[in-house]
């Protein structure tokens, strides 16, 4: 932090002393302009497997069909696995049938999305739903759907902003090279940064394959391939050179 604080006011003192140039109007003929554009690049490892779950519960009771979600919902949160969501909706169960509406007792939703550090908490997830199914029958389905590897926020940015320093340090450096070849005094006008974050794993689903777990004991859900990320930060940078004083 102390380092990019340092680099940030180089800066800043570097524009200044542009605009200190600029007030003493120096003539356009006597100023050299500069502009290069600089790339960093950097692999990283995703961090995180993200999993969207959903459960279904049907019951005759509006009541029932809300117990069973609670159950589940403990159940998930007993697992102490980071998630969000968690929200349901309970509605009557109804349905089309010779262009008539029909109705027989309720359903219910509810959606998670877990944020698990390892592969094999899925499993754990699963396994859970499934010792709940024992107790209801067919009142339960569920579905996974989208797990992938991803990166989180937090660690996308420090690796950004460790480039964009990365970037700075080579900045001031060729600054200075460029002064001395020049015999100029040499000043970063401006830096524009472009930004990207190269995300191709494709995501798969396995809501079939549970089905034919569920008579199994034991889960063990396929796990998606954790494949490396590119992030590139991209300077389009401008100098301004004048006379040494």
């Amino acid at each position: 932090m102390r380092k990019f604080i340092t680099l940030f006011t180089m800066i800043i003192l570097f524009i200044s002393f542009s605009s200190i140039y600029a007030d003493d109007k120096i003539k356009e003929h006597e100023l050299t302009r500069i502009s290069i554009t600089l790339e960093e690049k950097k692999e990283l490892s995703p961090d995180i497997l993200n999993m969207n779950f959903s459960v279904t519960a049907k019951a005759q009771k509006e009541v029932e069909v809300i117990n069973i979600l609670g159950s589940i919902d403990k159940a998930i949160r007993n697992l102490k696995i980071e998630y969000t969501g968690g929200n349901y909706s309970v509605y009557k169960n109804c349905w089309w049938e010779k262009n008539k509406l029909k109705c027989s007792g309720y359903k219910g939703d509810l959606i998670y999305d877990f944020k698990l550090k390892d592969s094999k908490e899925q499993n754990k997830i699963l396994e859970s739903i499934e010792e709940i199914k024992e107790q209801f029958g067919e009142n339960i389905a569920y579905s996974v759907s989208n797990p992938q590897w991803i990166i989180t926020e937090k660690k996308y940015k420090e690796v950004e902003n460790a480039l964009k320093i990365e970037i700075i340090d080579t900045l001031i450096k060729f600054s200075n090279k460029v002064s001395e070849k020049i015999g100029r005094q040499c000043f970063i006008s401006s830096i524009d940064y472009d930004i990207k974050r190269f995300y191709l794993e494709r995501p798969i689903a396995y809501k079939s394959a549970l089905s034919d777990m569920a008579a199994e004991k034991t889960i063990e859900a396929p796990e998606p391939k954790r494949e490396d990320k590119t992030v590139t930060v991209k300077a389009y940078v401008k100098y301004l050179c004048v006379e040494k004083k």
